[in-house]
């Protein structure tokens, strides 16, 4: 099993803010690993400097290029496929489905540089792997939330990384689409790593590997089974949902 990356005592934030301290995570080929915490306990400052959008105060963030543990420099450009937030997407703008998808193959390509039939079709095959090949030729803007993900699900991986990152994937997703999404990606990581970051620690632990509680620490669980009790070892204010006949949440006790 390969190295992907290595975090080691890394320390990041805005300014005068550090957000991550003394964070060191390791990533192999055909992890599977959920990222859970608290809103401003750095989940999403964890992704940008995975992504290079920022940089770290102290600490290494190391990629590798092969399974025999190159190092690629720092370089994270065609080793990571990246799914934002469908809130961060501009709906007004008129571009259509298929060269969305596309565009994911620019950072290999140059951004003016002509698709090949090869690469297009590439493209169709992946809408239609994912079954929103008849949607090829419609706007972003034409889109429910759910298609959207589908959407850029696929100009995520067309590039074929060796690990896609997901940023809160269920955000404006109906439930039924919810769980269709999951299967595709339980699907998706016989072929690559994955790295989703959520809120909802019931849906992510019924299919990732692994749990990595952030909140300015982090602290890896080499399972995905987590507890309430674990979560308050962790400072980790996360409230646990449970799976069962009835759906229902598991709320902390407390005195009356």
């Amino acid at each position: 099993m390969g190295k992907i990356l290595e975090i080691t005592d890394l320390y990041a934030g805005y300014g005068n803010e550090i957000i991550l301290k003394d964070v060191s995570l390791v990533v192999n080929d055909n992890d599977y690993i959920g990222i859970i915490g608290p809103n401003g306990g750095g989940k999403t400052t964890l992704l940008k400097v995975i992504l290079g959008i920022i940089k770290p105060y102290r600490g290494s963030v190391t990629f590798f290029n092969d399974r025999q543990g190159e190092s690629s420099n720092g370089e994270s450009s065609n080793i990571i496929g990246y799914l934002p937030q469908i809130n961060q997407i501009d709906l007004r703008f008129p571009i259509q489905v298929a060269d969305v998808v596309l565009s994911g193959l620019m950072s290999k390509e140059g951004l003016f540089s002509r698709y090949s039939g090869r690469q297009k079709k590439l493209a169709e095959s992946l809408l239609s792997r994912l079954g929103v090949y008849h949607l090829r030729k419609k706007t972003i803007g034409e889109l429910s939330g759910g298609q959207l993900q589908r959407i850029y699900l696929c100009r995520a991986i067309i590039s074929s990384p060796r690990l896609l990152m997901l940023d809160e994937p269920n955000t404006f997703v109906d439930t039924k689409f919810e769980t269709d999404f999951y299967e595709i990606l339980r699907d998706l990581n016989n072929d690559m790593a994955i790295i989703v970051v959520s809120h909802d620690v019931g849906t992510i632990s019924w299919y990732v590997k692994t749990i990595a509680c952030v909140n300015r620490n982090l602290h890896y669980h080499p399972t995905n089974t987590i507890t309430q009790e674990q979560l308050a070892s962790y400072n980790c204010p996360i409230q646990l949902v449970t799976h069962g006949d009835i759906p229902h949440t598991v709320l902390a006790t407390h005195k009356h």
